[in-house]
């Protein structure tokens, strides 16, 4: 089994301190939402997020990377046959557990609205039969928790060919939900490893280690 964790992902509801911003209030009042139930989302808040959090503006308020990333990892062979388990663990240590049956909307506005709902409920589409659901926990306790060999996928890792590098049956990786910068997350407790020369998107080293892993595997 393959477990994917998305960590440290720029996806929150708007922070309490920037909720009174008119940026912020002009998007709530367009989608008929109050600002606390509303997905940070740089597109609609940059002015918002620049007024507050300066050098870290730009990593902020990135919905569409956990998108991306989840169209393309739940859509994969691996876990249409039942080979992966995937995460999504979030800069305010949250962690969403998505089900192998979940498909996600393909229109990013449907999603945001689903992730706002999972936020608010915190478990969609029910309680009972939960396809997403919330919970409280830091990356390190839910790598520890799984209790595989953990990979981290990082630029500042050991580079490996992927072609020959040898994925254990059981295995965690871990990539970064965030645009550019560092975990946030202590992730010293794993293996670092570089499968590129270049800087890929998380979707893209997705589909990368999942394809290798599928090659050696299914």
């Amino acid at each position: 089994m393959m477990h994917i964790i998305l960590a440290d992902s720029e996806l929150e509801i708007v922070p309490r301190e920037i909720q009174g911003h008119p940026a912020v209030v002009k998007h709530a009042r367009a989608r008929k939402k109050r600002p606390s139930n509303l997905l940070l989302d740089a597109t609609y808040h940059h002015q918002a997020i620049r007024s507050k959090y300066g050098s870290e503006a730009e990593r902020r308020g990135r919905p569409d990377i956990v998108h991306f990333f989840l169209m393309n990892v739940q859509e994969s062979i691996l876990n249409h046959r039942g080979k992966l388990r995937v995460y999504v663990h979030t800069r305010n240590n949250e962690v969403i557990h998505i089900s192998p049956e979940t498909r996600l909307p393909k229109s990013y506005p449907r999603f945001v609205g689903l992730m706002e709902n999972l936020f608010h409920n915190e478990c969609v589409p029910n309680c009972d039969s939960p396809l997403m659901w919330v919970e409280r926990k830091s990356l390190q306790s839910l790598a520890m928790e799984i209790g595989d060999p953990v990979i981290v996928l990082s630029e500042k890792g050991e580079r490996v060919n992927l072609k020959d590098f040898e994925i254990p049956q059981d295995v965690t990786f871990i990539i970064g939900g965030f645009p550019s910068g560092d975990f946030l997350s202590n992730v010293e407790f794993a293996r670092r490893v570089s499968i590129a020369d270049e800087t890929l998107m998380a979707w893209v080293a997705a589909y990368e280690i999942i394809a290798r892993y599928e090659a050696l595997h299914l």
